[in-house]
C-alpha cells in the first residue's frame, strides 16, 4: 500500500474574529455569513480571513485580509492559536472591539458579518465548523 498521503499539503489561512461584550454582558464573536459562490461553507458563518500567499508573513496576510474583507486595521491583536481542518491550517487572532465596531468597517466580503454569542453559535444550523472550533475555543479562554 502506498503510504503518501493523498493530501500533501493544508491551504495555510489567516483568520480573525473580533469580539465584544454585549448589553447582556456576554460575549459576542463577530462572523462573517459567507456567500452562495464561497467555495467552502457557502451559506454558513464562519471567520473572516483568507490564504496567506507564497512568501508572505502571517501578520502581513492578516492585515491584508482585514483590509480586503472588512476595510479595517486591527489595533490590538492576539494570537489565539493554531485549528487545523482537513483542508487548511488556520492561524487564529482575535481582537477585543467596542460597542461601535460595526460603524468603523465595511464588509466587502460574503453577505454580511453579524455579532454571535456563543449559545447562539451552538443552536444555529448554519455554523462552519471551523467557526465553531474557534468560538468554543474562545468561549474557554475568556471564561464566559
Amino acid at each position: 500500500m502506498n503510504m503518501e498521503p493523498l493530501l500533501k499539503t493544508k491551504r495555510q489561512v489567516a483568520g480573525f474574529v473580533p469580539y465584544r461584550k454585549n448589553e447582556s454582558d456576554r460575549y459576542e464573536f463577530y462572523l462573517q455569513m459567507r456567500d452562495e459562490q464561497a467555495p467552502v461553507h457557502p451559506n454558513m458563518f464562519s471567520v473572516f480571513g483568507g490564504g496567506i500567499e507564497e512568501g508572505e508573513a502571517l501578520l502581513k496576510a492578516l492585515y491584508r485580509e482585514a483590509k480586503e474583507e472588512l476595510d479595517y486595521q486591527p489595533e490590538h491583536i492576539e494570537y489565539l492559536s493554531d485549528f487545523e481542518t482537513g483542508y487548511a491550517s488556520f492561524s487564529v487572532f482575535i481582537e477585543r472591539v467596542g460597542a461601535d465596531f460595526e460603524s468603523k468597517i465595511t464588509v466587502h466580503e460574503g453577505k454580511y458579518g453579524a455579532f454571535l454569542t456563543f449559545d447562539d453559535i451552538v443552536k444555529s444550523q448554519a455554523i462552519s465548523p471551523i467557526a465553531f472550533l474557534i468560538a468554543e475555543a474562545m468561549h474557554w479562554y475568556l471564561k464566559e
